[in-house]
C-alpha cells in the first residue's frame, strides 16, 4: 500500500469517530458498561508474521475522547492513580488497546485487508455538552441487552400466554424505565401478520414499556430471527418515545386510529425511523425496503404506502 493510499484512508476516517464499549474502567465485574469515542491514524503499513504467514499491518495512532469524571486509574498503595495523562500506561490497558484494533480492523475492511496494531493511545478529556456524545451507543447496548432477555423468555415457550417483567432500565430518565413483556395476549391474531406481531407501548405517567407479542400457533424456532429483528424495531422505536418525554414533548391527548394521521404525527415520525433505522442496519437492508415491508404487511393501501415513504424517507435523509 503506497502512502497516497495511506493519505486517502487517514482523511476518510480522520474525523469519523468510532466507539468501543466496556467497562474494564473500573475494578469491579459488576460496574456499569461505559462507551468511549475514538479516531485514528495510519502512521505506517508493516510486514508482520501473523499465524506463521506474512501479511501487511497498519500502525496506528488512537485519540480516545473520555469523561475526566471516569475513573481509570492504578491501584497504588491502596489508592487509585489516574492515568488519563499518561499514554504509555493508558496503551498497557490491554482491552483499550485491542478493543480499539478490533474496531478498527473491521472499519479498514471497506477498503483494505490490514490487521492492525495501535501503537498508541492519546486521550482527550471532554465536558459539557460532548458528554452525550455516547448517548446513542449507550442507548443501543441496553436495546441489545433488552432484546436478548426477550428472546431468552420467548424460546422457553413460544405458544404459552403470559406476562414479564423483563427488568428496570437506566435510560436517561430521571427514573429507571421498566420493561413489561406481554407474551400472546390477543385472542383474535390478525391473519395478515403471521408468523408474529409485536407492539410497543410507551407508558410516561407509568414511566413503563409494554412489549406485546403474538405468535402463531403453527410457527417454530425459525420465527426467531424475524423476531429479533422485529423486536430491535419496537425496542428502538419506544426508547425514542421515552426520548421525547425527556426533551418535554407534549403527546397529542387524541390516539388516531385512520392510519394516515397516525403514522404521519411528529413524534411517530421520529421513532418509526429510530427503530426502521435499525432493524436495517442489523438485517443489513435497505431503510426504504424495511419501511415499505412494515405498511405492506399491515394491508395499508398503496397509495397510502408511497405516501409513509416518502415522509418518512424525507425526514430520515435530511435527519441524517
Amino acid at each position: 500500500m503506497d502512502n497516497s493510499t495511506i493519505e486517502q484512508i487517514n482523511k476518510i476516517f480522520g474525523t469519523k469517530k468510532l466507539t468501543w464499549c466496556g467497562n474494564f474502567l473500573r475494578y469491579d465485574k459488576n460496574a456499569r458498561q461505559d462507551c468511549y469515542n475514538f479516531t485514528f491514524q495510519i502512521k505506517e503499513i508493516k510486514p508482520m508474521i501473523s499465524v506463521g504467514e506474512w501479511k501487511d499491518h497498519a500502525l496506528v495512532d488512537v485519540t480516545l475522547y473520555v469523561d475526566p469524571n471516569i475513573l481509570l486509574g492504578k491501584l497504588v498503595s491502596g489508592e487509585y492513580k489516574d492515568i488519563w495523562g499518561d499514554s504509555e500506561q493508558l496503551l498497557r490497558f490491554y482491552p483499550i488497546k485491542n478493543g480499539t484494533a478490533e474496531k478498527i480492523t473491521n472499519a479498514l475492511k471497506l477498503v483494505s485487508n490490514l490487521d492492525v496494531i495501535v501503537k498508541s493511545i492519546k486521550p482527550v478529556l471532554i465536558g459539557g455538552e460532548e458528554e452525550t456524545i455516547t448517548e446513542q451507543k449507550v442507548s443501543n447496548s441496553l436495546i441489545r441487552n433488552i432484546v436478548r432477555e426477550i428472546a431468552f423468555e420467548i424460546k422457553k415457550d413460544l405458544h404459552g400466554k403470559r406476562k414479564k417483567n423483563i427488568g428496570s432500565y437506566d435510560i436517561g430518565m430521571e427514573e429507571p424505565v421498566d420493561i413489561v413483556l406481554f407474551v400472546n395476549p390477543t385472542p383474535n391474531k390478525d391473519e395478515n401478520i403471521k408468523p408474529l406481531d409485536i407492539q410497543g407501548y410507551w407508558d410516561e405517567d407509568e414511566n413503563q414499556i409494554e412489549i406485546d407479542i403474538d405468535i402463531d400457533d403453527d410457527a417454530d424456532m425459525d420465527v426467531m430471527y424475524e423476531l429479533i429483528g422485529e423486536l430491535n424495531d419496537v425496542v428502538t422505536h419506544e426508547f425514542e418515545h421515552a426520548k421525547q418525554t425527556k426533551r418535554g414533548y407534549v403527546f397529542p391527548d387524541v390516539e388516531y386510529t385512520q392510519p394516515k394521521r397516525y403514522y404521519l404525527q411528529q413524534h411517530e415520525i421520529e421513532a418509526q425511523v429510530a427503530g426502521f433505522k435499525r432493524k436495517a442496519k442489523l438485517q443489513k437492508r435497505p431503510i426504504e425496503e424495511i419501511i415499505r415491508e412494515y405498511f405492506q404487511k399491515r394491508g395499508i393501501r398503496k397509495s397510502l404506502i408511497n405516501l409513509l415513504v416518502e415522509r418518512l424517507m424525507d425526514y430520515y435523509v435530511n435527519k441524517n
